[in-house]
């Protein structure tokens, strides 16, 4: 069997082993299928190009690096509308609070031919630049909306995405390409400290994987973009990738309808059900750019913590070639315990140090071993016990269950009632 780790694989072999993965085909779509889809089977929506026809500007939201979209498939389709219908647009990466992406990084998201004949069409976003951002007032808990100002200069918003799960949003993609995709980094820290419940000093019970009811932390999203959309045409492009990051459906139209389709669509393709829990767990992040860093990786072994019994062991595999990801993800580690960590975000909130929280929480409950490119040291701060090779592994499993998850972010598991 092989493991994904970073841009490679890794070989190893265990006795007693459940794999857990969807055996359901999952063919990439040809592109012909996904010009049908954008023009005819749009959700609430004229199709894409007639979207285009009747737009002055458009602004196009990609993923940043940390994410794949499988837009590369179909950007030149949507490129060459704009130019029959000789309509401007623009080009944004939804960084979020993410670090600015390199020259290599755009080539990569655009492919370099694209990026070459439509570089001048970039915009940068800076979370941190408040003079490039539009205040459209707050959310009814505080949360100021500050929108980069590309935003306010388009009549035509395309956001382009795939669904994916994520660990206190519920879901990724769509309405979070927006916010906090291209918002502030004020908007971005009040709305995700919504994940902390104060009164039971614990994470929100409804910011969960897989979840939007009742989320506290996708409510106020939606609610801030509401707020925003006001003159604006939405044209939402939501992608459900393979395992090799390729579109195998996808789902358009309207912001909101279209993102919850999607969202759908993704539990069907991926839920996995259980027997039991495991004492032991061998699961990768997908390898990069999934484990580009451990504030990405860390969301792989979030995924996986309810087939693991208490107290079991979970080996995970994340090369993390950038290390922590975030200087205030690596020095709340600096803080010993999750107890002590929450009653420091109650009063100095960091989204990142959040995720270093909730990271914690992960390896205070289990025996978790860290197969990475991080020293000793700094896999021992993040509560892990590093795993030098393979036969380790093995020999401490021994003839013990194990569960071996190939690639656990892309997956929502569920124990079978």
């Amino acid at each position: 069997m092989f493991i994904k780790y970073g841009k490679d694989s890794l070989e190893f072999t265990l006795k007693k082993i459940d794999i857990l993965s969807t055996d359901k085909t999952m063919e990439p779509l040809k592109l012909e299928k996904i010009v049908q889809i954008l023009n005819n089977e749009a959700i609430l929506m004229e199709g894409i190009e007639e979207v285009i026809e009747k737009s002055n500007k458009s602004l196009i939201i990609l993923p940043d690096i940390t994410r794949k979209s499988g837009a590369e498939i179909f950007l030149p389709y949507l490129f060459n509308i704009f130019e029959q219908y000789n309509k401007d647009f623009n080009i944004i990466f939804a960084i979020g609070t993410h670090r600015n992406l390199t020259i290599e990084e755009k080539k990569q998201i655009l492919t370099e031919d694209l990026f070459n004949k439509y570089h001048h069409k970039i915009i940068d976003h800076n979370p941190d630049d408040l003079d490039n951002h539009f205040y459209f007032g707050k959310t009814r808990n505080n949360t100021p909306i500050l929108i980069n100002n590309a935003y306010t200069r388009a009549d035509t918003i395309i956001p382009i995405g795939s669904v994916s799960y994520h660990y206190f949003c519920g879901f990724g993609g769509g309405r979070k390409l927006i916010i906090p995709g291209i918002a502030s980094r004020k908007t971005a820290l009040h709305n995700h400290k919504l994940v902390l419940d104060e009164t039971n000093r614990c994470k929100n019970i409804y910011a969960t994987t897989g979840n939007l009811k009742n989320n506290p932390v996708h409510s106020d999203i939606v609610e801030a973009v509401m707020i925003a959309r006001r003159g604006k045409t939405f044209f939402s492009i939501n992608t459900i990738l393979n395992d090799d990051n390729k579109v195998i459906d996808l789902v358009c139209g309207d912001l909101f309808t279209s993102h919850l389709e999607a969202c759908e669509k993704l539990k069907q393709y991926t839920t996995i059900e259980v027997e039991r829990k495991y004492d032991n767990v061998v699961v990768s992040a997908g390898g990069f750019p999934k484990d580009i860093n451990m504030v990405q990786a860390q969301k792989s072994i979030d995924r996986i913590t309810n087939i693991v019994k208490d107290g079991g062991n979970i080996f995970f595999f994340a090369e993390c070639i950038d290390g922590y990801g975030n200087d205030y993800f690596r020095d709340f580690f600096d803080i010993s315990t999750s107890k002590e960590m929450f009653e420091i975000l109650l009063h100095d909130y960091q989204i990142n140090r959040q995720t270093a929280f909730n990271l914690k929480t992960i390896t205070e409950r289990f025996n978790c071993y860290l197969y990475s490119s991080f020293s000793e040291e700094d896999t021992k701060r993040m509560g892990f016990k590093k795993l030098n090779s393979i036969t380790e592994m093995t020999e401490i499993i021994g003839d013990s269950n194990v569960a071996f998850v190939p690639i656990s972010y892309n997956y929502f598991f569920k124990i079978k009632d």
